[in-house]
């Protein structure tokens, strides 16, 4: 599965960002689709943003309290996505998954298959017991996603989040190590 820096799937790749995708993740990440239905991404993200987020980004993966990927499509080689295990607690061995699918990607399994690969990354490689996600209530994509991953509903927060002053219900869910372990994931 780890391979010359890349986490490996069937179809995708996941690999930590380079200065030379600045463009891509711009591009993909300023989709109002991106923005419509995730919890924390800003509205403008140009270019100059992404160079700044690459750089914090692999300034958190040596600190260890993030550890974002890019998903690549196998086959192209095009950026396609976002995934990561962030705000990791390692004392207390949790951290939170977080993820989007460029809108072109949707639908096609995308999500479940990089959030398999990196659960095995933040359960076996990070030893974390607990991960945590959190989505828009509205976002029913994302939810099936969650489940298929093997993770449980824990609740929701009302108004949780605002968005062009609007609040937004968040849902939020949890698998445990060794649940995962145990659970038939969809793979």
């Amino acid at each position: 599965m780890w391979k010359s820096g890349r986490l490996t799937g069937d179809r995708i790749y996941l690999r930590a960002y380079r200065a030379s995708d600045a463009q891509a993740l711009s591009d993909m990440t300023s989709r109002d689709e991106i923005y419509r239905t995730t919890y924390n991404i800003q509205r403008e993200f140009d270019v100059d943003h992404a160079r700044w987020w690459i750089k914090f980004n692999a300034n958190c993966r040596r600190t260890g309290t993030s550890y974002e990927f890019g998903i690549f499509e196998k086959e192209t080689d095009r950026l396609i996505g976002n995934i990561g295990i962030v705000n990791v607690n390692s004392r207390c061995r949790h951290a939170t998954l977080a993820y989007y699918i460029h809108p072109d990607m949707w639908n096609r399994g995308i999500a479940t298959e990089a959030g398999r690969i990196i659960l095995d990354y933040a359960f076996g490689r990070l030893d974390l017991n607990r991960v945590g996600a959190v989505c828009m209530t509205d976002n029913e994509a994302s939810r099936r996603v969650l489940d298929k991953l093997g993770f449980e509903f824990e609740g929701v927060a009302r108004q949780e989040i605002m968005k062009d002053g609007v609040f937004y219900d968040v849902a939020h869910y949890g698998l445990l190590s060794e649940d995962y372990d145990k659970k038939e994931i969809v793979r």
